[in-house]
């Protein structure tokens, strides 16, 4: 990037301030499809769908030729190898439950993929190494992947909201509503100046690529280009291929107004 930035001030700019306001905004307007809030997080995974130790996400994953993630974070789990958390987005606009308090069709068909993930996954044990290079190939216990449904807004029923919980804890998923991600965004004090994996081998890492990998107007990488990293099989996608990652990351036009006020 030639220089380095300080990250841990982008929350505090008017720009940030400014994307969580058309975020808000998207989710307002109920004319919108799913795909243009999709498109959306494709942009700016780093300040709505990552917490710390991911600086990666994929959009539009393949398993096989049936099925596709929305998104898979790619988080450092140390010891236990990568961590992925696999995501599948409704539209905010999605009525969890019916009048009579029984899921809906919208909401039963993104947990039956979440299921067939699952059993996908579980049945091609060769194309889960090749796509998720971790320590562990095991999906049910102790399990190195994560599976999340973002569907509707923020409800105040609490018997809906405990029926979401109960759901959520038999198919073993986190479900959240797309108002935790403005949370998250609107929440998050700041951004570390250079990427914070706490390993032996990021020492040996220059600070200039730990402060490009912090970056955090990164947009998500495509299935081909994720494919292209993971075939080489590391379990620990950071430490062992941080080059390889900034050399294929693409960023988003918020990056161009940040460099051109604080560059």
């Amino acid at each position: 990037m030639g220089n380095f930035y300080d990250w841990k001030n982008v929350t505090k700019t008017k720009l940030y301030s400014d994307i969580i306001t058309e975020w808000q905004t998207l989710l307002d307007n109920k004319n919108h499809k799913e795909l243009v809030y999709h498109s959306f997080l494709q942009k700016t995974p780093a300040i709505f769908l990552t917490v710390m130790e991911s600086y990666l996400v994929v959009s539009k994953l393949k398993l096989g030729s049936d099925y596709e993630t929305d998104f898979v974070i790619v988080e450092e789990g140390y010891s236990d190898g990568t961590i992925y958390e696999l995501i599948e987005i409704e539209s905010p606009h999605t009525i969890l439950f019916d009048r009579k308090g029984k899921p809906t069709s919208k909401f039963n068909a993104a947990l039956q993929q979440i299921r067939d993930w699952k059993r996908y996954l579980i049945n091609n044990k060769s194309e889960f190494r090749k796509i998720f290079p971790t320590a562990s190939t095991k999906i049910i216990k102790d399990s190195k992947l994560r599976f999340k449904i973002i569907i509707g807004r923020r409800s105040d029923n609490l018997e809906h909201l405990e029926k979401r919980r109960q759901i959520a804890e038999q198919e073993n998923i986190e479900i959240i509503s797309f108002d935790r991600l403005t949370d998250l965004a609107k929440y998050r004090v700041s951004f570390f100046e250079v990427a914070k994996i706490y390993a032996a081998q990021m020492d040996n890492i220059s600070y200039d690529l730990r402060n490009q990998l912090a970056n955090p107007f990164y947009k998500c990488t495509k299935d081909s280009e994720w494919r292209s990293i993971c075939k080489k099989g590391h379990s620990h996608i950071y430490t062992n291929l941080i080059e390889d990652i900034l050399k294929i990351r693409t960023y988003n036009e918020y990056f161009d107004k940040y460099k051109k006020d604080f560059g």
